[in-house]
């Protein structure tokens, strides 16, 4: 105790503010459900991005619409079911990991936005690729890799601008894909009230239901 003194505080203090952000960051990269966060730099008003443990995020207040901030959210936060992200792969069936959209590929979140030949999907990432040359002058190219590809979410998302019409893409591709076949417990909390998606949430009977899908979901397009 007698060391104790404002010097002391101060620096126990400093140390337990430092030791909490590490611990954050640890443990955002060591989860596999949430690859869009490995690595996040948050966009700044001036300055080059910069890697902050703890912060309010730009999307919640640069993104207006509630629907499109809550998807994206829900996708950073690993609230969707991707059958490709699993801590041991070796484990699990190869045919139990793949899109269930198209089947090309381990169901990422890289492969369903980026890659995924499912025709709506195709066609929410084309209006994407056209909003953001018109409006931004920037090129969505097509992703040779799932890695690739995230690496692509990653840049549109964590700015402050192109974030605006990703939220969109992103609520566009999750309506089409129905939630990816799960609805979580807490998820009626989350909702916006009188919204389509609060209505399907009461009228959803059962997970099977929610994991079929129509002819027209399943055709296939050629060219991205």
């Amino acid at each position: 105790m007698a060391d104790l003194n404002a010097a002391s505080c101060k620096r126990l203090h400093d140390e337990l503010i430092a030791g909490m952000k590490q611990w954050v960051l640890n443990s955002v990269e060591g989860m596999v459900s949430i690859p869009l966060l490995h690595g996040r730099l948050e966009p700044q008003e001036e300055g080059a991005p910069r890697r902050i443990p703890l912060c309010q995020r730009h999307y919640l207040s640069v993104v207006s619409i509630t629907d499109h901030r809550l998807a994206l959210t829900r996708l950073l936060c690993g609230s969707f079911y991707f059958r490709g992200l699993r801590t041991n792969l070796q484990d699990h069936s190869p045919a139990s990991l793949l899109c269930r959209k198209c089947g090309s590929d381990l169901e990422t979140p890289g492969h369903v936005f980026m890659q995924c030949r499912d025709s709506q999907t195709v066609a929410a990432r084309d209006t994407l690729r056209e909003t953001l040359q018109r409006e931004f002058g920037a090129t969505l190219r097509t992703a040779g890799s799932a890695a690739e590809a995230m690496r692509g979410m990653q840049k549109l998302i964590f700015d402050l601008k192109t974030v605006v019409p990703m939220a969109r893409f992103v609520y566009q591709v999750v309506r089409a894909w129905r939630w990816f076949g799960r609805r979580l417990p807490t998820m009626v909390s989350e909702l916006a009230p009188d919204t389509d998606e609060e209505a399907d949430y009461w009228n959803f009977e059962s997970a099977e239901e929610d994991l079929e899908w129509s002819g027209a979901e399943m055709e296939m397009e050629i060219d991205l």
